[in-house]
């Protein structure tokens, strides 16, 4: 990545710097209360009182930025991941700056309220830094080695997504090829003239498309390549997997190819946990009273048992006891049986309308979902996440055909694109086909946006049973 983009995002850290101290020294006004309770008044910021701060946050942001892999593959990366990078580069350099001052002790004291706003603002400034690019900025030249039926389907992605950067120079053809021109790009010649070509021309990468190359002929490429310093990029898809993703990983110095059909963004997955931990607990403390109430409904209707705990499957079939209002007779599972021929879903999942082993507290609860909410304790515990597929029976699971195992490769949740589709009103394949759309699209934005489009089919209750 060249330097250009380092220096665009000193000089974005400088202007929002002379913003957010612009805008702090004029709030004084209006907000006087400290960021720390019982703390002195809101101190006196102005652009001249902190502007000796540049010096230590501009070269703190950039070295965070740059450990954090911001700097990495920029023109690749998905957009949530690229905000999650920034936002924890930020984070970091906040705790750095920290440190500094803790041991630099400058004679003006660092506003709390500055360095809050700041960081904050300094997340969006760099974020929407990174998507504004100049044009031809980063752009260099590669080749691309396939096939004609093979490179043509590369070429039209690359075309799609000129912000790469990526400019081909010109295709090689395997030697038996003829060298007719592909896709409107000129040939340069067969295998054979690789090296002469990366000799006279100003080629930074060789792209190696299609499956169906020897192990002579990969070599020969590859030794081409380092030969000459130019990086050597193969197409990893060779067992032409429709879902799985490549990932290279090194077990000291024993490179390994991994094929993953899941979400592999390891720092997107911590956040996701951060959020279940959060978002549960906040959750578990405020209807705390609610829930309470009804527990209480629930023991004084018969005497039975509040709680309902049953063995689901987790996480690549893994099982564990999911908890529930009890909102059934105490004997409902020996009186299943005894319904089967009454099941209105298909598939190998049991559900019914007018299920006469519901109790009529367990019929409200359920329509309100309040019978899912002692669930938000196995998020807590980390058996569950607040988005992802519904854990199922294990004995549902024996009834799975083999593409619907996939759903199990991601760990359960309470609400998934299936809760937010009509729940019970959905057939029982398009309810694992839309699990599956969940972890072919997962992103920390879908889970968002899925959360909130929970909230009104809780409140009128929607799908429910």
């Amino acid at each position: 990545m060249r330097w250009s983009v380092r220096l665009n995002d000193a000089v974005a850290l400088c202007l929002t710097f002379i913003a957010v101290a612009l805008a702090r020294e004029h709030i004084h006004e209006l907000w006087r209360v400290d960021l720390v309770p019982g703390a002195e008044v809101l101190q006196i910021v102005t652009l001249k009182n902190q502007v000796h701060l540049i010096v230590q946050i501009v070269p703190i942001w950039l070295l965070c930025l740059h450990s954090t892999g911001t700097y990495e593959d920029l023109r690749r990366l998905k957009r949530d991941v690229l905000l999650l990078r920034i936002g924890r580069a930020v984070l970091a350099s906040v705790l750095v700056l920290t440190a500094v001052q803790f041991v630099v002790q400058p004679e003006i004291p660092t506003s709390r309220s500055f360095l809050l706003g700041f960081s904050l603002t300094s997340i969006v400034t760099l974020f929407i830094t990174r998507l504004v690019r100049l044009p031809g900025e980063g752009t260099y030249d590669i080749v691309v080695v396939g096939s004609s039926d093979e490179v043509v389907p590369f070429l039209e992605i690359l075309e799609k997504h000129r912000e790469w950067g990526l400019r081909v120079a010109g295709v090689v053809r395997p030697d038996a090829e003829t060298l007719s021109p592909v896709g409107g790009i000129r040939v340069l010649g067969t295998v054979s003239d690789l090296p002469n070509i990366l000799t006279n021309s100003r080629i930074s990468q060789v792209f190696m498309t299609g499956r169906a190359w020897d192990t002579k002929t990969l070599r020969t490429v590859a030794d081409i390549c380092e030969e000459v310093g130019v990086t050597f990029s193969m197409d990893a898809n060779f067992l032409g997997f429709s879902v799985a993703q490549a990932d290279l990983m090194d077990f000291d110095g024993w490179g390994v190819l991994s094929f993953s059909s899941t979400p592999r963004d390891v720092d997107a997955l911590v956040v996701k946990r951060m959020i279940d931990v959060v978002g549960s607990a906040a959750i578990l403390f405020a209807m705390s009273p609610v829930l309470l109430l009804v527990a209480a409904v629930i023991k004084l209707q018969d005497g039975g048992p509040v709680l309902f705990s049953q063995d689901r499957s987790g996480l690549y079939g893994r099982t564990f006891p999911m908890l529930k209002f009890r909102s059934m007779v105490p004997d409902a599972e020996s009186r299943k049986a005894g319904l089967q021929h009454l099941n209105e879903m298909s598939g190998p999942v049991f559900k019914m309308q007018n299920d006469p082993r519901i109790t009529r507290v367990g019929r409200w609860i359920r329509k309100t979902s309040l019978d899912e909410f002692p669930q938000f304790w196995n998020v807590l515990r980390g058996e569950m996440s607040l988005v992802g597929p519904r854990p199922p029976i294990p004995r549902e699971v024996e009834g799975y055909e083999r593409w619907q195992m996939r759903r199990l490769s991601m760990k359960p949740g309470i609400t998934c694109i299936w809760q937010v589709s009509g729940r019970n009103e959905v057939d029982f394949d398009t309810w694992m086909r839309l699990d599956l759309e969940y972890i072919d699209k997962w992103s920390l934005f879908l889970d968002l946006e899925l959360l909130l489009r929970t909230v009104p089919v809780v409140v009128f209750g929607r799908g429910g049973r």
